[in-house]
């Protein structure tokens, strides 16, 4: 069997995860009928280079003004909600905040360094309602260690991700995919593999907050492009489904490497920043991504929902009025470009992806 037909035959024998509402606009975080995800504050306990939040601000959404923006999120329908930070665990009303979304018709996940769970933790976690937390291993040991920035976040992390497991609370992984770490990535598969979990997010670093400082960390349009490669060759070793994240060109990809065609009506929607993603910041702002902290509104101004519906800039977003090769590629519709990473290179979240590399085959 050829190494495209196996692939074929993998992505076939999974399609029910693949293709899992979780799963819409591979190549991005997606749900429908949207994700939206409330940055509870700006504090952690560690010290990440690549962190997109820069400094701390001790701005806060209260309990009740998250109460309220929970509500707003819920008129969406059964949406995913998700709580982020910094690190979400150091908000004191963390458990109550989870225990109320929990309480509408909602998928409630959480992201989390985990080096703060303990078992307590994790059962309190369970009661409230989570539904899943996602921790992040960007290297094995020291590696971790170091991308991190302090000592004893892998162990810590670690420990926390067991505790998880034991009080049968869903653990996901999640990997920042840089220059830095590029070669800790097959450990990093191998253990996840090996841990009996079903997903990692492989994130592509975009140079926004701290990541400014390290942007010659990115990854190249060339070295993008092996990455993918890379990707779709290394599935077929393990069960963990391997998801490229902050590159919706990744399911353009495969279609045109012909391992996948979608013919039952499944749509794609490629970036979702702004059309299916919201991301709210500790003050309020609301944005298309956590990545593309480009400010549409300010839930203290105005409701949530009339952000989401009104703003030019979401709007925009939802038209695909996008500009350079990203407006002429043939996957506009599927792809759409990064929008993040757009705006990071060039300041128009409008603007074309400059890393992706399938409309130089087009040519």
């Amino acid at each position: 069997m050829s190494e495209a037909a196996e692939l074929k035959s993998w992505i076939s024998t999974h399609k029910d995860d693949i293709f899992a509402n979780d799963a819409v606009g591979t190549g991005c975080f997606s749900y429908s009928p949207g994700e939206i995800i409330w940055a509870v504050t700006k504090r952690c306990n560690l010290k990440c280079k690549h962190c997109s939040i820069s400094e701390v601000d001790p701005e806060e959404l209260s309990t009740e003004e998250g109460f309220g923006l929970i509500e707003e999120a819920a008129k969406f329908g059964p949406v995913k909600f998700g709580f982020t930070g910094g690190e979400p665990l150091l908000r004191d009303d963390i458990y109550e905040l989870i225990e109320y979304a929990a309480s509408f018709d909602m998928q409630v996940v959480m992201a989390t360094n985990g080096t703060l769970i303990t078992n307590e933790v994790a059962k309190r976690l369970k009661k409230a309602g989570l539904e899943r937390a996602a921790m992040s291993i960007d290297g094995i040991g020291r590696a971790h260690d170091a991308f991190r920035g302090v000592p004893g976040a892998f162990k810590d992390m670690l420990r926390g991700m067991k505790a998880c497991e034991e009080e049968g609370l869903a653990v996901q992984i999640f990997t920042t995919v840089t220059r830095d770490n590029y070669r800790e990535i097959p450990k990093i598969i191998k253990f996840v593999d090996e841990s009996g979990l079903w997903r990692i997010y492989l994130i592509y670093l975009i140079a926004v907050g701290r990541g400014k400082a390290i942007s010659d960390a990115c990854l190249s349009r060339a070295e993008n492009m092996a990455f993918f490669d890379y990707t779709v060759n290394k599935q077929k070793e393990v069960n963990t489904w391997l998801k490229p994240i902050c590159n919706p060109q990744y399911w353009a990809y495969l279609k045109a490497k012909g391992l996948v065609d979608r013919d039952d009506g499944t749509e794609f929607t490629g970036c979702t920043a702004g059309i299916t993603r919201f991301h709210i910041f500790p003050n309020g702002d609301v944005t298309p991504c956590a990545y593309l902290p480009a400010k549409a509104g300010n839930i203290r101004q105005s409701h949530f929902l009339d952000i989401v519906r009104n703003s030019e800039m979401f709007k925009a977003l939802r038209a695909r009025s996008l500009k350079g090769q990203c407006a002429t590629c043939k996957y506009k519709r599927i792809c759409g470009g990064c929008r993040s990473r757009a705006y990071a290179f060039s300041g128009d979240y409008l603007g074309e992806d400059p890393v992706c590399g399938l409309w130089d085959k087009e040519q």
